[in-house]
């Protein structure tokens, strides 16, 4: 951990946040709507099936979602193998976080090895689950396919910004912060370890209606054929918003 940095209107949110001055990982805030997941309990995928908070997608032979054993961590899985999968973390459609609230998420994510063939790869706020993700209406995320090349996606049922390159080319295995940011919904934004990405596209996300901005935290590895690999440690996911 580097030294503890404090800023009193944090990226122009009017909030006062504490944060990691090398890692750039938000570490306390003012807002008054908190959500903090470190994966702290019982390793395996079942402790997470059907639970209050988080739950599962599985389909497909060898896909994984699981707690990491005596590691502080969630693996998304899907294997070396032909076929159709699906390995998803997420709320089961329980969407109780309002983007409209000025909402920030910011998660650690590793990818430890680059999407193979075929291979999706999201990560961030969503509204129901689809197995094709190009069929979600509303979301933010970042997006990965079948590379490490990073990408940003937004969705507001009327503006859609897909597939939008941040430049920035992912090395399997290394940790990153990763933070979208509500806070103005007709410009969202997206971080990368404290840095900006695809600032020169504007992703307006204000023709939300006040359903559809309930959203819920989402990450997902998919394939619908062949044999590619993926794989995603989640050490943690942090939500701020103001309450309703």
């Amino acid at each position: 951990m580097g030294n503890i940095k404090c800023e009193y209107n944090w990226q122009n949110t009017g909030h006062q946040v504490w944060y990691d001055g090398t890692t750039q990982e938000t570490l306390m805030s003012t807002h008054p709507k908190q959500f903090v997941e470190e994966w702290d309990g019982a390793a395996g995928g079942s402790v997470n099936d059907g639970t209050m908070i988080w739950n599962t997608v599985d389909v497909g032979s060898g896909s994984t979602q699981a707690i990491v054993a005596d590691d502080d961590k969630f693996l998304l899985h899907i294997p070396a193998l032909s076929g159709a999968c699906d390995s998803v973390l997420y709320q089961n459609d329980n969407k109780t976080f309002d983007v409209g609230n000025e909402l920030v998420l910011e998660a650690g994510v590793t990818l430890a090895v680059a999407p193979g063939t075929g291979v999706c790869v999201v990560f961030g706020m969503a509204g129901d689950h689809n197995l094709d993700k190009d069929s979600v209406t509303e979301a933010a995320w970042f997006r990965l396919d079948a590379s490490l090349d990073l990408k940003v996606e937004t969705d507001d049922t009327t503006n859609n910004n897909d597939d939008i390159d941040t430049g920035i080319t992912l090395v399997a295995g290394v940790k990153h912060i990763y933070r979208i940011d509500f806070s103005t919904l007709s410009d969202v934004k997206f971080f990368v370890d404290g840095n900006r990405v695809a600032y020169g596209t504007t992703f307006d996300m204000s023709n939300l209606s006040a359903s559809e901005a309930k959203m819920q935290p989402y990450f997902s590895l998919d394939k619908a054929t062949g044999s590619g690999l993926g794989d995603m440690n989640i050490e943690y996911v942090k939500i701020f918003s103001n309450r309703d």
